[in-house]
């Protein structure tokens, strides 16, 4: 690092450190280090800015991370809650109690003990790891080598593209979009719900800025008008939160309607690389004759999917469905770019079918400018990883196959499942895990543990989940700060941070959304406290389980953090090039075990680099017009089929997809269902769900309004990573955390832009300061998604605008399918006693005072 250092600087080290939270970025975080402590920060400075080398440029969020660190609500001790004993645990005060510093090992031996109860008392079913799309962690290691945990598992970020995808055609679950090389090459750049420019960290910003300036334009598909869609100048389609699907059967019969001779189809297309699409083209697996077209156009079932029909549910004016369909036209090249918002609501099953039929309707795939996927990140991500980095040197494991039990509920029942002892298991639906048919199931879970997650402000229905914290026997959590998952529990250990501690971790090695680069990064700071790795907590609980934890998990942090950054390699076409050379003098430095290799550059240099960047060109292997994906698929369909399709080809009528569906919602062999489990169709038709637009009246017919007549949608904010950073002082100050209010909405209510607002529905209500704005539709408001609940004991009230307070978590249409991006709510202006704060003035909360954290912070 070349940044030059200031008179009072003298001593001190630049050290490139890990930003580690899981936001699509883990971009480039300079610190200047001094005697433990952090003078100041900066990020990418190794190379020139250019377009073929972007330079990996951090957010606030890098920049706070000090704050995150060293800040005076850092955890550095052992406690447990004061009025919390084995005999009497008073579960009623979770969340509510004050806090007292005990020893690691009283710590360990409480869990230790509740687990060895638990099981012998309700076996190890008993226990509830609460895991993240099955992340396997340390404490989880250990918990399946002493006979396993109850599961969960949910789509999470991917909503329903998680699903049955490879199935109709879409085979990577974030895409297969062209390579960024590409994306000037597009007529138009279609983004369906995704604001890069908040939600996408890392380049996916500078990209679609590039392609703007070589002549590409844009269209935005959303509920707002995103910041976006402003800096792109692109044409707005303005569509209701979970009624994408509704839109584009809207567009496409305005393509069958209007289509003279292949004016907006692409016949030749359709014919030669699909299946379903009109009488000649059913598959030969088909359960039924309906084509697409014939329920397009009404013949199958007498309603036409008219401009107007799509107008009524979707909110989008007839003339841009009209419009949307003539930039889809098969005479512009157009690149699709999704998000997974429109996925991740109750209903939206069939939307990635109807994404992939309106591209393959226009021919927009495997040919230069033309590209269909969920990929926020345009390209950056498909066409083989350029940069490849392991996750092999990581104690993470991306199944629970070693888990002993195989019960598992799905996240959106996960509250209910423990409230009310019962469930519906379904499986577990993360890539090599297995679903199955839905079996009732009973559950009696008496200890929570949570590692590296933080579940009551990420998953839905936050009061439901309280209440479920608040009825089993014991709750532990590890944490670096009060996360709300610590705040309800009642023993937490103090970790340790990655500015403290070298190791290997899935968000930490890679910029897990850009194929080109790798970071590396080291721990410069010295442990607070009484921390501990997340390794040595698991270690001291194998310990007094009777388990040989070096055994489980032979290797050191140091170890597996070695490993990630020397087994990195650069994918070039005479084969892959490890970035880092390893000599004996940097193994015997760093006290590691490997070999001796070359590599494009020292393993110090690495490190001082904070990782390596591939410069790209328009001539390379990756932007080569036949190496983007689909490509050979597209010029000869019979001799390169597509793998994961039974009949080779994209399927817009796909037995296998419904098949799925049937089986996970039980209408399989005569099933007649579960629940709200809806059935679904081999074709991409719209269905209805609870919590969308047509939900929220008590009469669609008379359209007579219900209790709650708003839709709610969150939106990922440049304040938070998911529920990360919500903490720190620097971001809470620069950046509110408001309730986006459309104008007519907000003037018949007669709030402004300031004004307090109570938000709620039956699950609960919170109070958020009003943004009052052209760019959100009417009927819809938009909240940040992340903040961490705060709670006003007297009236319920959270203080924080916690999206989850209000989200739904058990009506749902398919197992494992959250409701995040529509949920119905109601609104108005707040004039009663409780006084919202600024958020920078709320009280961190620090349940231990340490003046030692507050002097190394400043």
């Amino acid at each position: 690092m070349d940044v030059k250092l200031r008179e009072n600087e003298a001593g001190a080290e630049w050290v490139y450190v890990p930003c580690w939270h899981n936001c699509g970025g883990r971009c480039k975080v300079g610190a200047l280090v001094r005697d433990g402590k952090i003078l100041r920060m900066k990020t990418d400075d190794t190379h020139e800015d250019t377009w073929e080398r972007p330079q990996m440029r951090s957010c606030p969020m890098g920049h706070a991370m000090r704050q995150q660190v060293l800040g005076p609500d850092r955890l550095k001790y052992p406690m447990k809650r004061k009025h919390w004993t084995p005999e009497d645990p008073h579960r009623e005060l979770r969340g509510r109690d004050e806090w007292e510093r005990i020893s690691w090992d009283e710590a360990l031996d409480y869990l230790a003990d509740q687990l060895k109860t638990a099981k012998v008392e309700a076996s190890n079913e008993s226990i509830l790891y609460m895991n993240m799309i099955n992340l396997e962690g340390y404490m989880g290691q250990v918990l399946a080598a002493w006979g396993g945990y109850f599961d969960c598992c949910g789509t999470q970020s991917t909503g329903t593209f998680g699903f049955a995808n490879p199935q109709f055609g879409f085979g990577e679950l974030f895409g297969s979009a062209n390579d960024r090389m590409d994306l000037e090459n597009s007529d138009y750049i279609v983004l369906m719900g995704h604001n890069a420019a908040w939600c996408a960290f890392g380049q996916a910003a500078v990209y679609l800025k590039h392609a703007k300036e070589h002549g590409s334009k844009f269209v935005f598909v959303g509920p707002e008008y995103s910041i976006t869609a402003g800096f792109t100048n692109a044409l707005w389609i303005p569509v209701r939160p979970g009624t994408d699907t509704a839109l584009l059967l809207g567009v496409a019969y305005s393509m069958i309607t209007r289509d003279e001779d292949g004016s907006l189809i692409d016949w030749d297309f359709l014919n030669r690389c699909t299946v379903g699409f009109d009488a000649e083209h059913i598959p030969a697996d088909a359960s039924t004759s309906e084509s697409f077209r014939d329920y397009v156009l009404g013949i199958s079932d007498g309603v036409p999917k008219t401009q107007e029909w799509a107008s009524e549910i979707c909110g989008t004016p007839v003339d841009l469905i009209d419009r949307f369909a003539d930039i889809n036209s098969c005479k512009n090249r157009v690149s699709f770019h999704s998000n997974s918002a429109p996925a991740r609501c109750k209903g939206s099953e069939n939307y990635p079918q109807m994404l992939m039929t309106i591209a393959a309707m226009g021919g927009h795939f495997g040919t230069p400018g033309n590209a269909c996927a969920n990929d926020q990140y345009y390209g950056a991500m498909n066409s083989g990883m350029l940069v490849h980095v392991p996750y092999s040197g990581t104690p993470v494991r991306f199944t629970n196959a070693n888990n002993p039990v195989k019960k598992c509920v799905s996240l959106d029942l996960i509250w209910d499942a423990i409230v009310d002892g019962e469930y519906w298991d379904a499986g577990n639906n993360f890539p090599g895990c297995e679903v199955h048919a839905p079996v009732r199931e009973t559950c009696d879970i008496r200890v929570l543990i949570s590692e590296a997650n933080n579940f009551l402000a990420s998953q839905a229905n936050s009061n439901r989940g309280i209440e479920a914290f608040r009825k089993v026997g014991f709750v532990f959590a590890s944490a670096y700060y009060m996360k709300v998952d610590a705040q309800y529990a009642d023993v937490v250990v103090p970790v340790c941070t990655r500015w403290e501690n070298d190791q290997a971790h899935l968000y930490v090695g890679t910029n897990m959304k850009d194929k080109e680069c790798s970071l590396a990064s080291r721990a410069p700071l010295p442990r607070l406290g009484e921390s501990r790795s997340d390794r040595e907590v698991a270690a001291g609980i194998a310990e007094r389980l009777g388990l040989d934890y070096e055994a489980l998990n032979p290797k050191s942090d140091k170890q597996c953090w070695f490993e990630q950054l020397t087994q990195t390699v650069v994918m070039r076409p005479e084969g892959p090039m490890p970035v880092a050379e390893v000599t004996e003098a940097d193994l015997a430095k760093y006290g590691v075990e490997g070999e001796v290799q070359p590599g494009i550059m020292s393993f110090e240099q690495y490190l001082e680099e904070g990782g390596y960047r591939q410069e790209r060109s328009y001539d390379d292997p990756w932007a080569n017009p036949a190496a983007q994906p689909f490509a050979a698929f597209v010029a000869d369909p019979e001799g390169a089929p597509l793998a994961s399709t039974v009949s080779g080809k994209f399927e817009i009528y796909c037995q296998a997809k419904s098949d799925w569906y049937d089986m996970v919602n039980g209408y399989a062999n005569g099933g007649e269902g579960v629940a709200d489990y809806v059935r679904v169709s081999p074709l991409p038709k719209y269905l209805d769900g609870p919590e969308t637009y047509k939900a929220s009246f008590a009469d669609w017919e008379t359209k007579t309004p219900g209790a709650y007549p708003v839709q709610m949608t969150h939106v990922h904010y440049l304040r938070r990573a998911h529920t990360d950073c919500d903490n720190l002082p620097w971001l809470r100050e620069a950046l509110q955390n408001p309730v986006f209010i459309n104008k007519d909405d907000a003037a018949a209510r007669g709030i402004k832009t300031g004004d307090t607002v109570r938000v709620f529905n039956d699950r609960g209500a919170f109070l958020r300061p009003a943004s009052v704005t052209r760019t959100v539709m009417p009927g819809v408001i938009m909240v940040p998604h992340g903040a961490s609940a705060r709670i006003d004991e007297e009236t319920g009230l959270d203080l924080s605008g916690a999206d989850n307070i209000l989200t739904c978590s058990n009506r749902t249409t398919t197992p494992f399918l959250n409701s995040w991006n529509s949920n119905l709510v109601q609104y108005e202006k707040y004039d009663g006693p409780v006084k919202l704060p600024r958020d920078c003035e709320m009280e961190q909360i620090i349940p231990l005072t340490d003046d030692a954290t507050t002097a190394a912070a400043e």
